[in-house]
This record gives structure tokens, sequence and C-alpha cells, in this order.
């Protein structure tokens, strides 16, 4: 019996190929028709890797298509771009085969047949100049969680030697912690000595200050608060460099605006001096092209850290749906069969979404409309809910002032207000509808 003819799939890209990448060795497919070895694996050499690029335009292929596997893409990526290929980084998940053997040959091949029919979509990726900022950006985070888990072992250390000092001063790395911690590096141990180095804008008295530093100064303690004062003072050197880099990285992005208007909020950034906050500030306006530091709760730090993970071209997402999805501030549509299925979504890990939830957290005192709108949210909704979804209201302003070019306008909580009482008068007069009644507004 004839079998029946078998429904194929159109074919978008004629010149594609499909890279399995690994830590060793890269796999890539390409149309058997194009040769008698379609199949060929290359080492993550760097002449390997230009041997591959050269292959690829012997066989005048335009499309790649490859996996994002650990660190390892970047060299190859970076070498198939600047030869003028159109790379598509693509998610594990939509490359995985449903069943049937698994093997580096069949999982390139695998990626060659999904990308020929077009099934595949490319990652976001900023450009270059952008990709630059975030790796200092990230550097720089890096540094700062090294340093606090340097302060944490210091406050082990302090505490080991029952020395109480965290108990009444709010910040042991402020400028009366250090110098206290300096002087014990240095030797003293006098608790009135030390108290006598408290700056005036300490609430504690000097009297509570020596209290708490009546301890039991063993060696070995001692030692270990001397190597993590080291440590601590080291990292804040090289949070310092990194604050430069970023600086040089954001003098060599092209500006969009010249002239950035002044921050009309108090711009607060720990390791970060006024003057240096401004900079940084007045930096960030003219690449972006708008001050992301108007919309309330966003500070000069979470707008460094979207500068350098989006940078300011966002035509990559047509629409805000698509931004906020890939954000991960979204709500999520699995559903079948009319209902919700169970479990959680896919765990999204995205820096600016980090970032964004930060700030969302924040809101729940500040006095503006984002403000109001969060604590609304608070009185209907668990905290982790009602942050994701301030989130994706400041993914949705922040999509607009990139897109748009327009600058954010605070309404005010006058105009939450107007809002809310508008969408209650809404409910009453549906549900007096619904009781065959009429709302007459009195006087």
């Amino acid at each position: 019996m004839a079998r029946k003819n078998q429904k194929r799939f159109e074919i978008i890209h004629h010149d594609c190929a499909g890279i399995d990448v690994g830590s060793r060795e890269h796999w890539v497919a390409v149309n058997p028709g194009r040769g008698d070895n379609p199949v060929r694996k290359f080492s993550t050499f760097t002449d390997d890797l230009i041997a591959l690029a050269d292959w690829l335009a012997s066989l005048k292929i335009k499309v790649v298509a490859m996996e994002a596997t650990g660190v390892y893409w970047i060299p190859l990526f970076e070498v198939l771009d600047a030869r003028g290929f159109e790379v598509y980084l693509v998610n594990s998940r939509a490359t995985r085969q449903t069943s049937g053997r698994k093997s580096d040959v069949l999982d390139c091949q695998w990626i060659w047949q999904l990308m020929t029919h077009g099934l595949l979509s490319g990652a976001f990726r900023p450009s270059d100049e952008i990709c630059s900022m975030r790796s200092l950006v990230r550097q720089r985070a890096n540094k700062v969680c090294d340093q606090a888990k340097s302060i944490n072992r210091m406050q082990k250390a302090l505490s080991q030697m029952n020395i109480h000092l965290a108990n009444v001063i709010s910040d042991i790395t402020g400028v009366t912690g250090m110098k206290i911690l300096n002087a014990i590096n240095q030797g003293e141990r006098d608790p009135l000595v030390l108290a006598a180095l408290r700056d005036r804008r300490i609430k504690a008295d000097q009297a509570t200050i020596a209290r708490s530093l009546h301890g039991n100064w063993r060696a070995e303690h001692l030692h270990a608060l001397s190597q993590e004062l080291a440590c601590h003072d080291f990292l804040e050197t090289q949070i310092a460099d990194c604050d430069k880099a970023i600086a040089q990285a954001l003098e060599r992005l092209p500006r969009l605006q010249e002239a950035v208007p002044v921050a009309g909020k108090v711009l607060r950034s720990p390791h970060r001096s006024a003057a240096q906050q401004s900079a940084l500030h007045q930096a960030l306006g003219q690449v972006m092209g708008v001050d992301l530091t108007a919309i309330p709760t966003i500070g000069v730090d979470t707008a460094l850290v979207l500068a350098s993970e989006l940078g300011p071209d966002l035509s990559r997402f047509p629409t805000s749906q698509h931004f906020c999805s890939w954000l991960g501030v979204a709500p999520p549509t699995r559903i079948s069969g009319g209902k919700a299925l169970p479990g959680k979504p896919p765990k999204v890990i995205n820096r600016a979404s980090q970032a964004l939830k930060q700030s969302a957290s924040n809101a729940r005192n500040d006095k503006s409309f984002i403000g109001a709108s969060h604590r609304a949210r608070l009185t209907r909704m668990d905290t982790g809910c009602a942050i994701k979804a301030t989130a994706h209201q400041l993914a949705r302003l922040i999509y607009a002032m990139l897109t748009k070019g327009q600058p954010y306008v605070e309404k005010g909580i006058e105009a939450f207000e107007a809002k809310s009482r508008s969408r209650q008068l809404r409910a009453l007069e549906h549900k007096a509808r619904k009781l065959g009644m009429q709302l007459v507004m009195a006087g």
C-alpha cells in the first residue's frame, strides 16, 4: 500500500547551520546537500573557531543557531558575529528532543532542522558596547556581594569576642565603626579610648558604646577580624576601580541627548559620593535618552543595572507585553482547556527583573502614584504577588519611555485616589443595577 503524502514544513532559512556547543568541542551541522561531510567537529581553541567560521563562509551559510550552554558559547558567538553571520542564541528548552537517542551529532542536526523551518527564536542580546558595560556592572555587583560576606565575617568575629558594637551603631562599616575597627586592629583594647572615636551623629552615647566594647580579646578572633578588615578595604578599592571603568564605558557609548535635567529627588548610592552620583546620573541620561531615575523608587544604581542589561534600544520587543514577558514579571499564561494549569511557571533569572522587583519592594512607603498603587495591591494580595505586579507596572513605564522617548510625568497620590473613587462608584452602580436599584449621588 502506498504511504500517504506527509505534510512538510515550509523552509524559512535555506542557508543555515546548527551548532551544539560544548566545553571542549563544538558540533556543526549543515544541509546534507552542501557537501560530503555535513556534520563536523571543531575544538574550542581559537584557531578552530576561525576554521569553523571559514568553513561556514565557504558553504555560503548566512544564519547560525546555537545553544546557550554556560559561557562556552560566548567566544564562538563573538567570532561568528564579527564575521557577519546572523547568529541566533537559542534557549536549550526550545531545542530539547521529545524522544529518541541523544548524541552531539543528533543534537546539532536537530538544531539545524528546527532552524531551517524557522521554529527557533534568538535570545535578546544588546550591542557589544552595552555588553561590555554589562560585564563591568556585573563585576561590580559581585565585588559588592563579596564585601557583604566579609562584613558578615567581621561581625561574626566581634560576636565571638562578645563585642556588641553592631547593637549600638547601625553600620559597623560607617565612619565610627571603621575608626573603632581600625583602632582594634592596631592594638587598642581600652573601651573608653575606642568609644572616644564616636562620631557626633551617632545616637548612642559614649558610655553605651564603651560598654559594648568590653569583651574577650582572643587571638584567633582578632586574627580573623584583621584579615576580614583587610579584605574589606581591598574590595572597597576594587569597587572604586569598577566605578572608574564603568564611567569610561559610558563615555564611549553614543549619546542620545546632551542636556539632562537635574534629578528631582535625592540620589543615594553606597560607595559613591554625591559628585559621583550626579556624574553617573548625567551619563546615564545622555546614553539612555531619558531619565529613568525620574520614576519613583528607581535610584541611580537601578538605572545603571537597567542601562547595562537592556540598553536604549528595545526594538527587539514589538510590544510592552513581549518586554514584560522576557523580564518574567508578566502574569503567566499556562492555560489548557480554559483552565489554568497547576504548578509554577518556568523560573526566569533576569538581573533587570531583579532590580525592578527590588525597586517595587521600596514603593511601600513612597508618596507617589506608584507607591499608592503598590499599597493598594498589598491589601488584596500577598507581598510577593504585589511586588511582581508593581515591577510589571515599572516595566511598562520603562518600555514606554525608551521606545517613545517621553519623560516620566508624576501623577501624584491625588490622581490614584480619584481613579480609585471612580472605580468604586462604577462597582456600586453595577451592584445597584443587579439589585434593581439606582445609585443616587448625595447633594
